[in-house]
């Protein structure tokens, strides 16, 4: 199951599991993070960031592997050195580095990089590469992470185009009186692929879902990459029972053969229809947290497949 939308972390001596990304997340960051990961040879890293009238951090993105303590500690190094990076080995044996900002009104947060146990602690050149690294993360989060364009692995849209997309579809529609039908797709254990297989094999299993998505859409469909391992796919004039066969037709097809038997990745598919008299006339965020709850009480059951949540109408 998906993470809460936005999980606070909790002092180092609760710490909480922090996996997966903010769903706001759309792709910015993460050819950035990725190249990061890479070069920086770390376990894992995550970037915080302090929601407006709150006080606990939410996780903006995650990568690699562990996180719970890590992030605890993490975020405790980013609220004693507000001005500098700063590094610790916990107690778990594990080099830390986090580099903080403020952002204006107000808003703490940063980048947390860890390596694994016993690995070697970070050095004066590890200080200066997160350093310049951080200026361009805080920029891109401080300018807004949703900014409209193109994922860079998969060429897709991202969520921002997407949800402006289906905005002026929705105002469309409602005039004309028809409907349509949003699918979340999100692709189970491609964290373990990327653990396992390397990081190539997951960008891999992205690049051949996405291509296989555009295959499958219609020329007036808007599908996007919406966070790390999802996709989201809007079908105007469509019901939520075409929509469906669509989505077993696609958990049906073998698009990764190339793995290997313990990297298997599965797909769960959440969809909602919505009519022009629906209820509360869902917009397309409303759209795409009811599509991505089906799409997490399917990825629950470790198996893949779909699930439809239909809209009620308005009573007469």
């Amino acid at each position: 199951m998906r993470p809460d939308p936005d999980p606070a972390l909790p002092s180092p001596s609760r710490p909480a599991v922090a996996t997966g990304a903010d769903p706001d997340y759309d792709g910015a960051l993460e050819p950035v993070l990725e190249e990061l990961f890479e070069v920086a040879r770390v376990e894992g890293l995550a970037v915080l960031d302090t929601p407006i009238g709150q006080t606990e951090p939410r996780v903006l993105h995650h990568l690699g592997v562990g996180g719970p303590h890590s992030l605890a500690e993490g975020w405790s190094l980013l609220r004693a050195n507000p001005l500098r990076p700063a590094h610790i080995v916990s107690a778990d044996r594990r080099p830390i580095m986090a580099c903080p900002w403020v952002l204006p009104p107000g808003r703490p947060g940063g980048l947390v990089l860890w390596r694994a146990a016993g690995e070697p602690t970070w050095q004066d050149t590890d200080h200066a590469l997160v350093a310049g690294i951080g200026v361009l993360l805080r920029t891109l989060v401080a300018t807004g992470v949703g900014q409209i364009g193109i994922d860079r692995l998969t060429g897709l849209p991202n969520r921002r185009w997407f949800i402006d997309e289906v905005d002026r579809h929705l105002d469309r529609l409602d005039l004309g009186g028809h409907g349509g039908t949003l699918s979340v797709i999100d692709v189970g254990n491609l964290g373990l692929v990327n653990a396992t297989a390397g990081r190539e094999a997951g960008n891999t299993v992205l690049i051949r879902l996405a291509a296989q998505l555009r295959m499958t859409v219609r020329p007036g469909d808007a599908v996007a990459r919406i966070a790390g391992d999802q996709f989201a796919v809007w079908q105007p004039a469509m019901d939520h029972m075409t929509a469906a066969e669509r989505a077993d037709a696609l958990c049906g097809m073998r698009l990764f053969p190339d793995l290997p038997p313990s990297c298997s990745i599965t797909l769960s598919i959440g969809i909602i229809s919505r009519q022009p008299d629906s209820i509360g006339g869902d917009d397309t965020r409303g759209l795409l947290r009811r599509a991505r709850e089906m799409a997490a009480a399917v990825k629950e059951t470790g198996t893949g497949g779909w699930r439809v949540a239909q809209t009620g109408s308005r009573p007469a």
